[in-house]
């Protein structure tokens, strides 16, 4: 990251005046040692106004992971191979050896005052995994902090706060009280036995569950800092820095087994699948299409479950033709709606047939196969509509509705109005305003730009001659630096048409200069713009805020009537 580091400083001596203005900016960068050894950040070369500068930089010593058996950084997983939708949990623990007796029954080898550093990537709460559905890191987290700021505990990646819960004790003999410190995590600990060697063990267990097939990498886990590692014969804590890793652990996720899977199978895993199904209507005519729900349902997985393709079970198009690619689908809480369109090819009382459904059983780690209910349905006859039969030449009707009686023929109905002629033109008196509509809107067109422009340059004008009112109006109200900082920023923004929220002092004056302004007005705003900065940080500084606005006050209305003048001048 970045930040500014200007400040200016102001000495009378004898009744002299002179001040210092120092600009600057700070440069922070992350740096990660790939090997131990010495490490040079140098030398740093700046070029500015064509003067180059260097710096030789930094040294680092870079040490080596130590072998050693005080603290045991580890990653585990309930499961490394786990199925889509099946949790498996993640847990983080760092066993720290015990003290010696008797101090280690009601004493922890954590100093309260020496945090050590744990890193892990998957421990920030903005990290997304796509799909992995993992716990609510804000909200474990903050269960975590040590509100009392006094027992054992760790900082965890880049956490940090600007809170005083560590007492005001702290301000004294720090070099920069207020700023931000890592926050103190306290971990559940337990006691435990590792190789025949107490430990104390603090963890963490983390919950996922997957909702695609891949691979998700947990770690590594770092741990640095110091822990108590003996107690000396007058109760002295003697401590060690420690730096080890413990290596990630991956999870696997994968599809259930190609062995003994049936040809009705889903895609879903889960336990106590259970399938429903149903016609739109109970009774209806041969060919009319009609609407079939399915309705799969249990403690399954729904990402992964898969439109079931009707059409492949023979039994069910034996009296029925079923539209799979046409299906649309709907999820539920808790699996999945489909709807099909199926036609009867017969008449009579049909039964759509049980629909089989396969799943993966995560409980009996096999697969099972669920079937719906038969669905009735009546199908009736289609009516067959009366037609000539051209094979005997004649005009005899063949075919007879389902009260066996012959169609009888429509009347014709005739009207007078359709034989009067209608002109294809419009009237005479619509052909002039027709004619005259293109000229028209293209003259609009050709002006709307002018008249853009100048809207613009009457907006332009009343803000610039309202800005140096508001500004005053401003600085007569407050005699704090930042909201009169903000009053001449504003002003200069609306003035000069720049984006000035965020100009420094530098920058207002070479603003100013550039719109002809003379140098020793420029200069001025620039000197007064900064005192203002200035005491936002040193509110004990040598001027007053009072008198520093009193001159702002007078300095604007030079800036402003030289700023008329030079665009006055551009304009003639």
């Amino acid at each position: 990251g970045q930040h500014s580091n200007s400040r200016s400083s102001i000495s009378i001596i004898n009744g002299r005046m002179t001040r210092e203005t120092y600009e600057g900016r700070v440069f922070a960068y992350q740096i990660k040692p790939g090997k131990e050894g010495v490490y040079r950040a140098g030398p740093v070369r700046v070029t500015v106004a064509g003067k180059s500068y260097t710096e030789p930089g930094p040294s680092v010593q870079v040490k080596g992971i130590e072998q050693q058996d005080r603290v045991i950084a580890s990653l585990s997983a309930s499961s490394t191979s786990v199925l889509v939708e099946e949790p498996f949990t993640v847990t983080l623990s760092v066993a720290v050896a015990e003290l010696p007796e008797p101090y280690a029954e009601s004493n922890e080898p954590l100093h309260p005052n020496l945090l050590p550093q744990l890193t892990a990537d998957f421990l920030e709460i903005r990290q997304d995994s796509p799909g992995l559905k993992g716990p609510d890191l804000n909200q474990i987290l903050n269960t975590l902090i040590d509100q009392s700021g006094r027992q054992p505990g760790f900082a965890i990646n880049d956490y940090k706060t600007r809170d005083m819960s560590s007492g005001f004790g702290r301000l004294f003999g720090d070099d920069d009280p207020f700023r931000p410190r890592p926050i103190r995590f306290r971990l559940p600990a337990s006691r435990v036995t590792i190789d025949g060697k107490k430990y104390r063990a603090y963890t963490l267990a983390l919950e996922y569950t997957p909702t695609k097939e891949g691979e998700f990498t947990f770690g590594p886990l770092s741990f640095k800092g110091t822990v108590i590692s003996d107690v000396t014969a007058d109760r002295q804590a003697v401590t060690r820095d420690i730096y080890t890793i413990g290596p990630a652990v991956t999870v696997r996720v994968v599809p259930p087994p190609d062995e003994g899977r049936p040809e009705t199978f889903i895609g879903s895993v889960g336990k106590e699948m259970r399938a429903t199904a149903a016609f739109d209507t109970t009774v209806c005519k041969v060919g009319d299409p009609l609407t079939l729900t399915l309705e799969i349902t249990g403690a399954i997985s729904v990402s992964n479950l898969r439109t079931p393709l009707l059409s492949l079970q023979p039994e069910l198009t034996r009296d029925f033709r079923i539209y799979d690619d046409n299906v649309s689908a709907d999820t539920l809480p808790n699996g999945k709606r489909f709807k099909y369109r199926v036609r009867p090819t017969r008449e009579g009382t049909l039964e759509f047939p049980p629909i089989r459904l396969a799943y993966y059983d995560t409980a009996a780690r096999a697969y099972r196969t669920v079937a719906t209910a038969p669905v009735p349905i009546q199908a009736r006859a289609t009516t067959q509509i009366a037609t000539a039969d051209p094979a005997d030449g004649t005009d005899a009707l063949t075919g007879v509705l389902d009260s066996r009686t012959r169609p009888l023929p429509a009347g014709i109905t005739l009207d007078a109005r359709g034989a009067r002629p209608v002109p294809l033109l419009p009237r005479h008196r619509l052909v002039l305003p027709l004619l005259a509509a293109g000229p028209l809107l293209a003259l609009l067109t050709a002006l709307a730009a002018p008249f853009a422009a100048l809207a613009a340059r009457l907006r332009a004008r009343r803000r610039h001659a309202g800005a140096l009112r508001r500004a005053l109006a401003s600085l007569r109200r407050t005699d704090d630096p930042a909201r009169a900082a903000q009053a001449v920023r504003s002003y200069l923004a609306e003035r000069c048409d720049v984006a000035g929220g965020a100009l420094t002092p530098s920058d207002a004056a070479a603003l100013l200069s550039r719109r002809g302004v003379p140098d020793a007005s420029a200069h001025a705003c620039r000197t007064l713009l900064a005192r203002l900065d200035e005491a936002l940080y040193r509110p004990d500084a040598a001027t007053p805020v009072s008198e520093t606005v009193r001159q702002i006050q007078s300095l604007l209305p030079e800036l402003d009537a030289a700023l008329s003048e030079k665009r006055n001048v551009n304009n003639e």
